[in-house]
């Protein structure tokens, strides 16, 4: 096997002779059953991650006890600090088997990590097709992190650490894995699984008018040039019946200029633009963001400050005054477009970005592709695809499925 690269657990299970299957297993993750030929069932009640780490663990009772002993296991004998040592083998099997020191050393070489964050950890994670929590112990044992580390790392959600990927937005499906990718990964191909997300950040100049956008998906409501702003009054607009009677507010206070720009700027509930399907309705735009993280172009920011005060005048409130002190100003600097695309369907999808003017009908001057190799998560067996109804097993658990299957019924009715 190639220790460099994420390990086709399900393919390895299979190509040793082994058959595998994927079923409700009533609170269960895994079991390796020494029936047949013996072979392994996963549980469909958790991410793709669990599930091939699970399978490496039931991999590893088969080959520690060759293949002789059952093995049904709980969340804690897999996951957890198994007393049992039978449980504890298997989870360093597992470990070194999805995540073995090549493949860590590579990953985090390519980070130029020196002390391991969260990010470092997802990264691992998600390159070896392990848990979170799985990649944080791996590093403990290879000595990359402290114990002391290993806790401070374990206090972190995933998922806020996918959603700082995003720029703020949380995957759509917590479960998924998000990809970070730019321009270095121009013209290249992804292995990403169905439900993911392709995080693009491309760099952007917008004081020249130029924006990427995704051909053949027409002009985003947000930032067309002819679409009126939204109201700059809090609350319902009056109509003209209501304008002679409503009484005014005792004090008036004008708010400062940029609160009323960032009203301008950002969509109402009833305006966010709904999920964009692209690539032939194979893929679906879920985040559009731009981050201004330049350096200023035009005029510093305490120059814009000095105006802006300047205009407010001696009248104006202490908090606005105070406000527009504390404000960072960007004019005219090269931030980030930031868009974010979930995969729906399996197979090969092409993602194409161009670089237009907006205001203007030129032609692009730049164009952004990526290819997205999408596999399709695994599905559901029934219990008859593999057993020829003669074992105990697939008896009691055939029963137990009819059981929830009549409960399930029954609370519908």
């Amino acid at each position: 096997m190639d220790q460099a690269r994420q390990v086709d657990v399900f393919g390895l299970v299979e190509s040793l002779g082994l058959w595998l299957a994927f079923f409700p297993l009533d609170g269960l993750l895994g079991a390796y059953l020494p029936e047949g030929t013996g072979g392994i069932l996963i549980t469909t009640e958790r991410p793709t991650t669990i599930q091939r780490y699970t399978a490496a663990h039931e991999l590893g009772h088969w080959r520690l006890d060759d293949g002789h002993d059952a093995a049904l296991d709980t969340e804690v004998d897999v996951l957890g600090r198994s007393e049992i040592e039978r449980e504890a083998l298997a989870q360093v099997f597992a470990g070194a088997l999805l995540m073995p020191p090549p493949l860590i050393h590579s990953t985090l070489s390519r980070r130029n990590a020196t002390s391991l964050g969260p990010l470092d950890v997802y990264t691992v994670a998600r390159e070896a097709g392990a848990s979170y929590e799985a990649a944080a112990r791996q590093l403990y044992h290879l000595d990359r992190i402290t114990q002391h580390e290993l806790r401070e790392l374990l206090k972190v959600q995933p998922l806020k650490v996918k959603q700082t990927i995003g720029a703020g937005r949380r995957p759509v499906v917590g479960i998924a894995d998000v990809w970070p990718v730019d321009m270095a990964w121009r013209d290249q191909q992804l292995n990403v699984r169905t439900g993911d997300e392709i995080i693009i950040s491309l760099p952007e100049d917008r004081s020249t008018g130029y924006r990427w956008s995704i051909p053949g998906t027409g002009p985003n409501p947000r930032r067309s040039a002819t679409q009126p702003p939204p109201p700059f009054a809090d609350g319902e607009l009056l109509g003209r019946a209501k304008i002679a009677m409503a009484v005014p507010k005792a004090e008036s206070r004008r708010k400062p200029p940029s609160q009323a720009v960032n009203r301008a700027r950002q969509p109402s509930p009833a305006e966010k633009p709904e999920p964009l399907p692209i690539a032939g309705g194979r893929a679906t735009v879920v985040g559009d963001v731009y981050i201004a993280d330049g350096t200023s172009q035009v005029m510093t920011g305490a120059a814009i400050r000095s105006r802006r005060l300047a205009r407010l005048g001696a009248s104006e409130a202490w908090e606005a005054v105070q406000q527009v002190r504390n404000e960072d100003f960007v004019v005219g600097a090269v931030g980030r477009r930031v868009f974010g695309i979930r995969l729906d369907e399996p197979g090969k999808t092409e993602l194409r970005l161009v670089l237009r003017n907006e205001y203007g009908d030129a032609d692009p001057v730049d164009e952004y592709r990526i290819t997205a190799a999408v596999e399709a998560r695994r599905e559901a067996f029934t219990i008859d695809q593999i057993s020829d109804g003669d074992d105990g097993w697939a008896d009691a658990a055939r029963d137990r499925w009819r059981s929830a299957a009549a409960a399930s019924v029954d609370e519908h009715r």
